[in-house]
């Protein structure tokens, strides 16, 4: 997943996929009003630094990872992403497959909604699948997810705020922060956890190189591997 990763899971991973997307979030903004009007493929491979869903490390190893996404008239789209894992001890592959539906409110506010499914290769026992909806202003989103079993566990809810700052024609700064909720009874040491996480975006061409700095707060959950403080990414849009 990409570092910033407004994913359709899922946040990525999101995960959230799924969880999940994740570039700029001025431009996620624009494409979700777009998609009632066209109809197009995309896909992107991403390099990464350390792959983290939510704060949480998935794997302390660079990682390769592949995207996949059609748009479809009438606003609907569905796609995939795919990457190496670590996951309870175990290198393996994730992938997550999500489809929804976005349009536009007014001319600069559009809704998205749709389910993810997250599959792992060996663990198939912590897969899961995320409903989410959400709003979206040209420079700002925010998004409400819930899964019935986060990570073959008990319920969550997970809370997505996004904002997206031009610092040149080229340059952009991503900010963010997550609040999970945990539900019933999920892990016996779980809690309720924060993320944050600062991104700086370069673009160029159909390149874009991103670096940034992440933290979990509030987490009491003693075997939850955190994700590194700084982490950098490379990706190519096709």
């Amino acid at each position: 997943m990409p570092i910033d990763d407004h994913d359709r899971q899922p946040s990525f991973p999101a995960p959230a996929l799924t969880g999940a997307r994740a570039f700029c979030l001025a431009a996620l903004a624009a494409c979700a009003l777009a998609r009632a009007a066209c109809a197009q493929n995309s896909a992107d491979i991403t390099l990464v630094s350390e792959y983290s869903v939510r704060g949480v490390s998935l794997g302390p190893q660079p990682a390769l990872q592949l995207r996949v996404d059609h748009d479809a008239e009438g606003g609907w789209y569905a796609g995939a992403f795919a990457s190496p894992v670590t996951l309870y001890g175990h290198r393996q592959g994730q992938l997550i497959v999500y489809g929804g539906r976005a349009l536009p409110l007014t001319s600069g506010l559009s809704w998205d909604a749709g389910i993810s499914r997250t599959i792992f290769l060996r663990n198939d026992h912590a897969d899961y699948h995320e409903f989410y909806a959400g709003l979206a202003l040209e420079r700002a989103s925010a998004r409400l997810s819930y899964a019935p079993t986060y990570y073959g566990a008990g319920r969550t809810a997970y809370l997505d705020l996004n904002g997206g700052i031009p610092l040149t024609e080229r340059a952009s700064l991503a900010l963010h922060a997550g609040l999970l909720r945990t539900f019933g009874t999920y892990y016996h040491e779980a809690r309720d956890r924060t993320d944050l996480r600062a991104t700086l975006a370069f673009d160029t061409g159909d390149w874009r190189l991103q670096a940034g700095w992440q933290t979990l707060v509030n987490a009491a959950d003693t075997e939850i591997p955190h994700a590194r403080a700084l982490v950098a990414g490379i990706s190519r849009r096709f």
